[in-house]
């Protein structure tokens, strides 16, 4: 049996954004509507006799909880994905959150299941469906998020419908020169700005590869780092009070800080300190930052990584289609183009 597992979510925001400009003969902005039919039509087409499966967000109160939990140790400014406020979304995504609950219902009438569960979010639903089914199955994920990446197997492959191409391991693998498990770590390093997610200011991905290339892990990269360093640390204590204060307020030629997000009693701010006054300069301020955002590594790692074991993981099966009902659908969000591909839906 062949899987397709789509990133519902995924799929919705991209079709809003894409599609911006669409409104029905009420004003009603359409583009969410007619984008994720027109793809999920041209994927049924595509993936003929693939068992097909819509998996939308939850709330990941695990990765809530955590993050707060960060914020009170001062470790991140603000919590995970904290940087979605409503008031500020561009339009196309709100267009997404007030169309969602009518965009389901008329995913309904595909027949096509649909699944929400509560405290874990697509990427965790899909992550568990791929490690179920991986062994006897072929499994293809639509999504076009990189954190995805981390799911590659022998039997599972991404399909990116932006770009029309697959992201298969072997290939993906001779790119990037990590395991998919790895990748995660890179994530860890680098942070993601989308999921508000800090790692280590400063790293990108082509850092955060670097480093998971020469040493396997985020948890043996500091093992490495403090053999080197931790010398200094012990020459230069942390520094608190006045002297954190005058760290913390260095500032590039930009006029941005030097040392963002740090608090007192950070680790390395002595050595930090210490390189800013010229007493040593045997530490890359790279690796001085990831020093000094350990902690945070950690949070990052565990924000990034899927929940693949869910506990009653239901089956997903197709059920009946109703080409009147999703006509309907097509002429009330002015969907016309769509009305003659119906039949896709059909078995």
């Amino acid at each position: 049996m062949d899987y397709l597992l789509i990133d519902a979510n995924n799929l919705a925001v991209r079709a809003a954004f894409a599609n911006s400009e669409l409104r029905n003969r009420n004003g009603i902005p359409t583009g969410v509507h007619y984008g994720v039919f027109s793809s999920l039509i041209s994927l049924k087409n595509q993936f003929v006799d693939y068992e097909i499966l819509l998996a939308w967000d939850g709330h990941s109160q695990r990765r809530i909880e955590e993050a707060e939990s960060a914020m009170k140790k001062g470790l991140v400014p603000s919590g995970y994905k904290a940087n979605r406020i409503k008031d500020e979304q561009p339009e196309p995504l709100k267009h997404f959150r007030e169309q969602a609950p009518h965009l389901k219902k008329g995913l309904e009438q595909t027949g096509i299941p649909q699944i929400r569960l509560e405290n874990f979010e697509a990427d965790d639903v899909i992550a568990a469906y791929a490690k179920k089914l991986r062994n006897e199955n072929k499994v293809v994920i639509v999504t076009t998020d990189r954190d995805y990446y981390q799911l590659l197997h022998p039997n599972v492959k991404m399909w990116n419908g932006m770009k029309s191409q697959y992201v298969e391991l072997d290939k993906w693998q001779a790119e990037f020169g990590i395991t998919p498990d790895q990748y995660v770590h890179c994530g860890a390093l680098m942070g993601d700005v989308g999921d508000n997610i800090f790692g280590i200011p400063g790293w990108g991905e082509k850092t955060a590869l670097k480093a998971i290339c020469e040493h396997g892990s985020f948890h043996n990269l500091y093992e490495e780092l403090h053999k080197k360093y931790d010398g200094l640390r012990e020459d230069y204590p942390d520094v608190v009070d006045d002297e954190f204060k005058k760290l913390a307020g260095i500032v590039t030629k930009s006029n941005k800080p030097k040392y963002p997000d740090i608090k007192a009693g950070f680790p390395f701010t002595g050595v930090a300190l210490a390189v800013e006054e010229k007493k040593i300069k045997s530490i890359p301020k790279a690796t001085l930052m990831a020093l000094m955002f350990e902690e945070r590594v950690s949070v990052a790692f565990s924000l990034k990584k899927m929940d693949d074991e869910i506990d009653g993981l239901p089956d997903f099966k197709k059920g009946p289609a109703n080409p009147e009902k999703l006509l309907e659908y097509f002429d009330y969000y002015d969907i016309q183009s769509l009305k003659s591909e119906v039949d896709a839906f059909k078995e």
